[in-house]
């Protein structure tokens, strides 16, 4: 399965993008942390192709997260997109210089974060059946 990791602590934002996957059709399965600390966690368990991080969390920040997942040679291919309210130049240089691929400000427009998370999932590679992961392993 294709997950998409949201890390959010606002159980508002947190339901807009659930609601967000499960009515405007975004592909993968959405799993939902509430800190950096159980995002670093939550990583190796689900094998996200996308992080939605939000910026101002409990314990460390989405910032610190990002560059902990970034600077980790089994992690730095993970796309992490910024979700926070966080908006002005300096926040946004600050996630890039992090490792943040793309950035979104609060409050989220729900119809365009669908059409760029279709986008994303519509040009990865079919998923590979159980069969064709074993037969691929080195």
């Amino acid at each position: 399965m294709r997950h998409v990791l949201l890390v959010e602590d606002d159980p508002l934002s947190r339901t807009v993008v659930e609601d967000m996957f499960h009515y405007q059709d975004v592909p993968g399965e959405l799993v939902c942390v509430e800190s950096g600390e159980e995002a670093l966690a939550a990583i190796p368990v689900f094998n996200p192709l996308l992080i939605l991080m939000d910026i101002r969390l409990p314990g460390i920040s989405g910032i610190e997260a990002t560059k902990a997942i970034k600077s980790n040679p089994s992690t730095k291919h993970i796309r992490v997109w910024a979700i926070t309210a966080l908006g002005t130049r300096a926040d946004i240089e600050a996630a890039l210089a992090a490792g943040c691929d793309a950035y979104f400000v609060k409050p989220i427009n729900a119809t365009k974060l669908a059409c760029q998370l279709q986008g994303f999932f519509k040009y990865l590679p079919p998923e590979l059946t159980t069969s064709e992961r074993e037969t691929a392993a080195p």
